[in-house]
């Protein structure tokens, strides 16, 4: 199979750029574009924006100092990538359910995110739910703790 447009799901966790890394490797091998996308929970809480916001957007600038801190570690992390980062993308909510329009809006075809192996993540997997949301190919990178 052919995949032509890869989201990342990024958490800025130690295991991020071994995600990024795979994701990237995979897009170069098939010449496809790379997104990246990351929940920001912590801003949800807060109520500051809703949904999905694509940070390249002339005119829309982060307004919360949490939504300004993740703005910058997503700009941090497509300059580590070593390719081109097409979109870099905020959301407000559940990764499990507020992808489906994105997704669908920039053409993607494959969503590449990490699971890691601990407490929390049995407790609240992220990974598990897109498996039964994602309306495109996941592939689930297996992080160590």
């Amino acid at each position: 199979m052919t995949y032509t447009h890869i989201l990342v799901a990024v958490d800025f966790d130690k295991g991020t750029m071994d995600v990024l890394n795979k994701a990237v490797s995979l897009a170069k091998s098939l010449d496809a574009k790379v997104s990246l996308v990351h929940v920001d929970s912590q801003v949800s809480d807060i109520g500051i924006f809703s949904g999905l916001i694509d940070t390249e957007l002339v005119g829309i600038e982060p307004v919360h100092p949490m939504s300004e801190q993740s703005n910058k570690k997503l700009t941090e992390l497509a300059q580590k990538a070593g390719y081109p980062i097409t979109n870099k993308f905020l959301i407000n909510g559940e990764l499990t359910f507020d992808l489906e329009e994105p997704v669908k809006n920039a053409g993607i075809d494959l969503i590449v995110c990490g699971h890691h192996h601990n407490f929390w993540s049995r407790m609240k997997p992220s990974a598990g739910g897109l498996i039964n949301t994602s309306p495109v190919d996941l592939l689930i990178i297996s992080l160590e703790d």
